[in-house]
């Protein structure tokens, strides 16, 4: 059995950048994670064979200058200088087969007339739907931005609180607007998990919390038996639910009711000579399979072009998923060759989402138990970063034995 500070379950963005934050203030840290890999929903995929310098994302995508906190940590690890700027490239929408510009989808007198309602609407309490059908139209909104704004957590966002999708946040001027690594954003991952301060234990799944007097035991799948005075959960809801049922049934009844859906992602890298379709950051159909492509053409590399399809969940096997790409892409399934899969289970937020997670920061209130992860404040990777920001600054308050 061995003794920590503080054990975290999970090691998406969320639990890693807890632990760096837990390590650079001198506590013994351990993060335990079910998967052989580190990273959660930032998966960036280096292909093995073919072509072993080109990668893909099949998660989080890109980041932008106003993720200031995730920025701070790029900054200690010193990684600031390896930034890349995205390059420009147009999103199509997908319509009937053919790829079609967004603008030419509009109705621009429907959006003249209703435009103006952005400036007395208020987006607070309001759903996607309710709040953008009335400030760009109706038609405007079933026929393009439906599909656009469920493009972005890679499922219906009619539903979504109308400001869980883009919030406002300062930007770092002296940062390029949207970027990632040469590397994909795997890197800052690995980065964190490489730490020396951080002890790590991959393939192997938590299955109890147990509450001891002052402590807690994290038993694992593979047998192991570790101790700390605290204990965070940066996993799904789901596992969150299983994990407390038994030391903190109130928390885990309020997870249960955190709504969650799959995404089921399709990663392919193939030639450029192979493509003859144009420059592009990603494509929205006006309905499909998919909720959306998102195009490696805003890195790109001299030889090969990636795309990473987000299917719909339950749809489609494998080989029906493969053949609507070829179908997209316009080349035959037979140069599919070089393909990687990946399932993600995201949030699936509603209007009314703020008010429960207040009630589980009281829940947490005074006990040795962190929560953080995507399904708190928000999908994005500063969101989770933010929230993991949070629950430390309150961890430091409880135990006093840390300077601020």
């Amino acid at each position: 059995m061995s003794q920590y500070d503080i054990i975290i379950i999970g090691s998406g963005i969320s639990g890693l950048s807890l632990a760096h934050y837990a390590a650079d203030a001198g506590l013994r840290t351990l993060v335990v994670e079910k998967s052989e890999r580190f990273g959660g929903a930032v998966h960036t995929h280096r292909f093995e064979t073919g072509t072993p310098h080109f990668w893909i994302e099949l998660g989080a995508h890109t980041c932008y200058n106003s993720y200031a906190k995730f920025l701070d940590i790029i900054d200690d690890l010193n990684m600031i200088d390896q930034l890349i700027a995205r390059e420009k490239a147009p999103f199509r929408m997908l319509v009937a087969d053919h790829l079609r510009s967004i603008p030419s989808r509009l109705n621009y007198f429907e959006l003249f007339v209703s435009a103006p309602r952005l400036l007395f609407l208020k987006k607070h309490g309001q759903s996607v739907k309710s709040y953008y059908s009335r400030i760009v139209g109706k038609g405007n909104f079933n026929k393009v931005f439906t599909h656009l704004f469920s493009a972005v957590p890679s499922q219906s966002a009619d539903e979504f609180p109308a400001d869980a999708l883009f919030k406002r946040r300062q930007r770092r001027k002296d940062i390029i607007r949207s970027f990632t690594l040469p590397h994909g954003l795997q890197s800052v991952i690995d980065a964190i998990a490489a730490v020396t301060d951080i002890d790590a234990v991959t393939g192997s799944e938590a299955l109890e919390i147990e509450r001891l007097a002052q402590s807690f035991a994290i038993k694992t799948a593979d047998g192991e038996r570790y101790t700390a005075d605290y204990v965070a959960l940066a996993t799904a809801p789901v596992d969150g639910v299983r994990l407390l049922r038994s030391a903190y049934p109130d928390l885990a009844d309020e997870l249960a009711q955190i709504r969650v859906a799959t995404v089921e992602t399709v990663g392919v890298a193939l030639a450029r000579s192979l493509l003859t379709l144009e420059k592009i950051a990603g494509i929205v159909p006006a309905g499909d399979s998919f909720y959306s492509v998102v195009s490696r053409d805003t890195v790109a590399d001299d030889e090969y072009r990636g795309f990473t399809f987000h299917f719909k969940g339950d749809q489609l096997d494998l080989d029906a998923k493969l053949r609507r790409v070829a179908q997209v892409l316009q080349i035959s399934p037979r140069h599919l060759e070089l393909v990687t899969t990946k399932q993600n289970i995201v949030p699936s937020f509603r209007v009314g989402h703020e008010d429960r997670v207040t009630k589980i920061d009281r829940l947490l209130a005074g006990r040795p138990l962190l929560l953080t992860g995507n399904y708190l404040h928000g999908m994005s990777i500063e969101d989770c970063v933010l929230r993991s920001a949070s629950e430390f600054r309150r961890l430091k308050r409880q135990t006093g034995s840390l300077a601020e």
